[in-house]
């Protein structure tokens, strides 16, 4: 099999693991220790696996067992074993004697007879109230509809005035040219400088055009990697500027639909642009050196001019636009050489703060700089997270400081104030002073914290003011006027060496070391490089070493209902399905008199024993007091390492082994978690439950189906506490079968569509790596099959049939991904399938292009022709329709709409993102009204489908054209309706009989994304910050058991 192959090999540049001590271990407890890893309840409805307990045991008795011995410069370690061989072999006899283990347990009876008895056949949880413990609604048929969206934009002739518009958004359009003149313009200069600053004929002219040569022919130079920077951080670093110029675009167009353009609240708007520009001006003072920005910190030292220099310099701030969502990317390499991106636009407004439970963002930042908060203690105390915690707490009080400072002595309004003489006086003198004791600077937090937060300032009167003027702003109908501007962006000259002796030693000519080995201070070389970036007008500059061109336009697009709709009915398919369902709750240990009143040591979660205790299910715990004050106290420390290596794989074999029984049976597996109130943000052991059951569900849905979700259970008394179980309830059975019925004249005109998604995760890397294609990384993905009923042409059937996971070498990734074309080959050979939707990561990226790479508009990663050819290699007749998906943020201008939108229509579309080179197609829109937390964002979002064209052969640009691209066509019709009815399949909010569904706006949220399986499926253990791969380890004990 595929990673049995992959695991058979080892690459000399990455580090190798031994998890033969560790494994041991683990056998020995298992064969030594009197604990049972199963115990099965009295009534056999209920079977305990006690992992935590062995867990912790081993994490906490055998520090030492590290498998990995190497760790410097290592950025990942996870499979690149020592002994691949070895590692299965140990896996399996771990399996069988957990199969003995279980045997035992089950005695008399047989573990088949027990499994088949804790299974429930899914239709006993149909209830009429969905309540726990599983209990749901499956015979509802809520009706469903999807009406049609037209668009106007600037690109519209004769544009109405927009007031009967349902749905509005900003778009943001920006184009670099100049790009293949960069290079050049950049050599030259320095070649330009050369010459000023030496003699003719001089030795030192000869050194500098010398070393000028070797640095232009070598790829890992200071010149190439300065190149490398501003290829990848010019737009985000231009993007902090131009969060200014939207601000100004919306106190303009406030202007012109207002007769009284002197409101108090547009001051406040006004206010805040003057304080950005003052920051920026502040900073880019060529007066100042850069030792006048350093400020400490408790030992850490940040620079200012560094700091507000990055693209996110003021993302801190309550109120501060954000650019999200990419709707189109162009390219052209051609005589007008250009790259163009197209991005939706939201404000941030202030809002709620879910992890640490605070009400604004406002309330949260003031927390943190607050030297007496518990969380600001706590963050100081952790050695992982003090540096960085200690880095933004610098820059947040300085930027706060800086933006909502007022003149106290009330001679000045706020929109006139310059508070740089005043900060530098007060804040920056005491962070910066030898002398200054702690006290003083806590004293210092404090004070500014005092005054953000109380009336002195008066921030969160005004924030709330400018939020409420915005919000009223932005859900007006009147449209805005489109607006162009054109600047420079401008590399400083500043950044290079004056004396040749200085370039000479450093055999660098620019001030910045930025071709460091090491990767911590390489990163932070390219950081500060980035303050040599600076905007300003179109016009030329005897201050820049090279330039580009930068014109961008802002535009205000509103979307318009039509009478085509499409209604659907939906209904559960769950016949012959069986439940085994798996929960994860925690336990906690009881104090002496609690003890002498129960008579027992330890006592699990009240809804557990309210709701589960006596339910046929498979219990798992952990003791979250032992695990937040000893195993992750230190998140990496080796006791939290083994403890998620050892829990992880026990968790895994023991459910693997439950569920091997019953491989004939048609098994559900839906796993629970609980979550309970932390006072830390995001604490430890909850991220890694989460990560956990993530893994764990996507590796057995590899064998059955199965899902994973989470239950909030604080405030377990409130009203809202059964709206969350009915909705966690929904998201659980977000993946079982579903049948749908077309309400139209539509008839569908394909039997059989497979969608097949896929991403990838780094499992094993090196910081410096001398050929990035040694890299192993995780290949993994699902598959959801779409069928059509033979005996009723308007029925349609979705099942999501399976995942898939495999480890395999980077070069191979993208070139041969084996496992995709595996799976795609049997579904083409045993079922039949010749029509593949093949979603992807989109193959944009934020870069200009100047220099080739990976992530290189021509580099498709998964699109690319190279990998369409080779998975439909040997089929002739296989249709395979690339695809990605993007969202951008909307606004829903009739707040009590809550239906679903789509635009189907590629013409319409093309307003959004006309790309000239043909190679991005946008062919379908998607909408839903509801807003999914209104206390953390005032906006919703639009799913953005695209394709590829022109990238691969003609044969396979016809397919595309006519499966995706061709309005006219039957076939793409249909399979845009699937589309649309595989959103509404994986809804996941919990709805009324009489009430309409609401699609899923993103259906691959689990799977790509930034909360997506490659995301959570990672932690770092060892203070080198390795991560881990929790998917990519179970993909090898998987393939250990199954394909021996």
């Amino acid at each position: 099999m595929t990673d049995q192959h992959i695991l058979q090999e080892t690459f000399d540049s990455l580090p190798k693991l031994d998890y033969i001590p560790l494994l041991d271990t683990i056998l020995k407890e298992l064969k030594t220790t009197t604990t049972p890893i199963f115990q099965l309840s009295p009534d056999q409805n209920r079977l305990l696996i006690r992992a935590y307990d062995f867990a912790y045991k081993i994490a906490t008795e055998n520090k030492t067992l590290n498998p990995l011995t190497q760790t410097t410069g290592i950025r990942a370690a996870t499979v690149n074993f020592e002994d691949t061989a070895k590692f299965c072999d140990k896996i399996r006899q771990i399996q069988q004697l957990l199969k003995e283990k279980l045997n035992l347990a089950c005695q008399p009876e047989s573990p088949e007879n027990i499994l088949v008895k804790i299974c429930s056949d899914l239709g006993e949880f149909n209830q009429e109230k969905d309540s726990l413990p599983f209990n749901y609604d499956f015979s509802k048929q809520p009706p469903f509809t999807s009406k049609r969206l037209t668009l106007e934009n600037s690109f519209t002739p004769n544009r109405s005035s927009g007031s009967h518009a349902n749905i509005k958004a900003h778009h943001f359009n920006i184009r670099f040219t100049g790009l293949a003149d960069f290079q050049d313009n950049l050599c030259a200069y320095i070649r330009h400088h050369i010459n000023t600053i030496t003699d003719e004929n001089s030795s030192e002219r000869q050194d500098l055009n010398g070393l000028f040569n070797e640095l232009s022919d070598r790829p890992d130079s200071s010149l190439n990697n300065l190149r490398s920077i501003i290829d990848q951080e010019a737009l985000p670093r231009l993007l902090r500027d131009l969060k200014i110029d939207y601000l100004e675009y919306l106190k303009k167009g406030w202007k012109k639909t207002h007769s009284n353009a002197n409101s108090p609240d547009l001051t406040l708007l006004q206010t805040l642009i003057n304080r950005f520009k003052i920051v920026i001006e502040y900073v880019n003072d060529t007066n100042l050196d850069n030792a006048h920005y350093d400020i400490t910190y408790l030992g850490e030292t940040v620079n200012l001019r560094t700091v507000f220099s990055q693209s996110d310099a003021f993302d801190s701030l309550p109120i501060i636009p954000d650019y999200q969502g990419v709707i189109g990317e162009s390219y052209n390499r051609n005589s007008n050489n250009f790259k163009e991106f197209n991005l939706g636009i939201r404000l941030k407004l202030n809002g709620s703060v879910s992890a640490y439970n605070e009400k604004s963002s406002l309330d949260y930042h003031i927390a943190e700089i607050d030297p007496t908060s518990p969380r600001h203690r706590e963050y100081l105390q952790n050695s992982n997270k003090a540096k960085s915690f200690k880095t933004r707490v610098l820059k947040n009080v300085c930027l706060y400081y800086l933006i909502f400072a007022i003149d106290e002595t009330g001679n000045t309004p706020d929109e006139e104030y310059n508070p740089i003489v005043q900060f530098e006086q007060e804040v920056l003198r005491v962070f910066q002073s030898n002398q200054t004791n702690p006290e003083a600077i806590t004293q210092l937090l404090s004070t500014i914290k005092n005054k953000i937060a109380d009336s002195a300032w008066e921030v969160n009167r005004k924030v709330n003011r400018l939020k409420s003027f915005l919000q009223d702003f932005l859900i007006q109908k009147t449209v805005l006027n489109y607006e162009q501007k054109t600047v420079k962006l401008r590399l400083h000259k500043d950044i290079l060496y004056q004396k040749p002796i200085d370039i000479i030693n450093s055999q660098n000519f620019f001030k910045i070391n930025l071709d460091d080995d090491d990767t911590s201070r390489s990163r932070s070389s390219a950081r500060e490089a980035l303050a040599y970036l600076k905007v300003g007008e179109n016009q030329l500059s005897q201050d820049s070493l090279a330039s580009l061109e930068v014109t961008f336009t802002f535009d205000d697009v509103r979307y318009f209902t039509v009478e085509e709709e499409q209604k659907f009915a939906l209904r559960y398919n769950i016949d012959g399905i069986k439940a085994l369902p798996v929960v994860f709750y925690p336990i906690k240990n009881l104090n002496d008199e609690e003890i002498k009143k129960t008579g027992k040591k330890i006592k699990a979660h009240p809804l557990y024993e309210k709701h589960f205790k006596e339910k046929k299910l498979i219990a798992i715990y952990y003791n979250i007091t032992k695990l937040r004050t000893t195993i992750f106290k230190d998140n990496q420390s080796p006791e939290a390492r083994i403890y998620r290596q050892v829990f992880s794989l026990l968790t895994y074999l023991c459910i693997s082994v439950c569920q091997n029984p019953l491989k004939d049976q048609n098994l559900f597996i839906p796993i629970l978690r609980f979550h309970v109130q932390s006072t830390i943000d995001d604490s430890e052991d909850e991220k890694y439950l989460r990560t956990l059951t993530r893994s764990l569900a996507h590796i057995l849905r590899r064998d059955c189906l199965a899902n994973d979700q989470g239950l909030n259970t604080k405030n377990r008394e409130d009203k809202g506490f059964n709206y969350r179980v009915r909705n966690a309830l929904s998201s659980l059975y977000s993946l079982l079968p579903k049948r749908f019925k077309f309400n139209s004249d539509f008839k569908p005109q394909l039997d059989k569509l497979a969608i097949v998604v896929v991403s990838s995760w780094v499992s094993d890397a090196v910081w410096n790596e001398p050929d990035k294609n040694q890299r192993i990384s995780n290949i993994y993905g699902e598959i959801v099959l779409i069928e059509r009923d033979p005996d009723k042409s308007d029925i349609i059937q979705i099942n999501n049939f399976k995942t898939f996971s495999s480890n395999e070498k980077h070069e191979q990734l993208y070139q041969q991904p084996t496992i995709i074309r595996d799976e795609i080959t049997k579904l083409y050979e045993e079922k039949g399938y010749r029509h593949f939707l093949y979603v992807a990561k989109a193959p944009y990226s934020r870069r200009l292009g100047l220099i080739r790479s990976e992530s290189d508009p021509d580099s498709l990663f998964f699109m690319s022709e190279t990998v369409i050819k080779y998975l439909k290699d040997g089929k002739p007749d296989l249709k395979l329709y690339p695809i990605f998906m993007d969202t951008y943020p909307a606004l829903n201008l009739k707040t009590k709409n809550q239906e679903s939108f789509y635009i189907p229509d590629v013409e319409e579309l093309k307003k959004l993102s006309n790309d000239p080179s043909q190679r991005t197609k946008v062919f379908l829109n998607l909408f839903t009204g509801v807003t999914v937390d209104q206390n953390r964002t005032f906006f919703n979002s639009v799913v953005c489908y695209s394709t590829l064209l022109n990238m691969y052969d003609d044969e396979h640009t016809r397919d595309v054209i006519s499966g995706l691209l061709d309005d006219s066509s039957p076939l793409q019709k249909t399979i845009l309706n699937y589309i649309l009815l595989f959103h509404f399949s994986r809804y996941e909010k919990s709805y009324n009989k009489n009430t309409n569904i609401v699609l899923k706006l993103n259906p691959y949220s689990k799977l790509i994304g930034d909360q997506g399986l490659g995301t959570l499926s990672n932690f770092t253990y060892s203070p080198k910050n390795i991560n881990f791969n929790t998917l990519a380890f179970l993909t090898v004990v998987r393939s250990a058991i199954y394909d021996s």
